[in-house]
């Protein structure tokens, strides 16, 4: 069988311009595989949330960051959380609440579970180290907790 000089330098120009490209898209992407490694690290920490026995599937997380004016970033996710409708007794809102040490509760807003069950809410705070925790309410706007706690954490920078 006889292959033609042509025929060997055009196979070998395909391996030669393949390996490059394959060579440029790694150095293309190593950039963002290190910064995906490094995310969790990166001067933040995660806090898992203890859900309350009403609640027993509900996993939640927090992740706290500091902004660049030193206040606390909060950013929590949560799966398998029942809507405040299915709880015994039924409610009507999840409220997220923040309190530093024999301070007040302090409303932060509401969590909201989406079909699927989960639900996102970020926050920022002054504190450095408090309680976080959610309740179920007739309302999201109370000024205070009333309803059970189903989810809480203490956070401490």
């Amino acid at each position: 069988m006889r292959i033609s000089t042509r025929t060997l330098k055009q196979s070998d120009s395909l391996s030669r311009n393949t390996g490059t490209r394959s060579n440029g898209f790694l150095l293309a992407a190593l950039p963002l595989v290190l910064a995906m490694a490094i995310w969790p690290f990166g001067g933040g920490h995660k806090v898992i949330m203890t859900s309350a026995e009403s609640v027993p599937s509900a996993k939640a997380t927090i992740y706290v960051n500091q902004d660049r004016n030193k206040n606390t970033q909060v950013d929590m996710k949560v799966r398998f959380l029942a809507h405040p409708s299915a709880l015994t007794p039924p409610e009507i809102a999840y409220v997220v609440w923040i309190q530093e040490n024999d301070r007040p509760a302090e409303n932060k807003g509401e969590l909201h579970v989406d079909g699927n069950l989960n639900g996102e809410f970020k926050t920022v705070s002054p504190y450095k180290a408090f309680t976080i925790f959610v309740t179920a309410e007739q309302s999201p706007q109370v000024q205070s907790p009333r309803g059970d706690q189903v989810l809480t954490a203490q956070v401490a920078e």
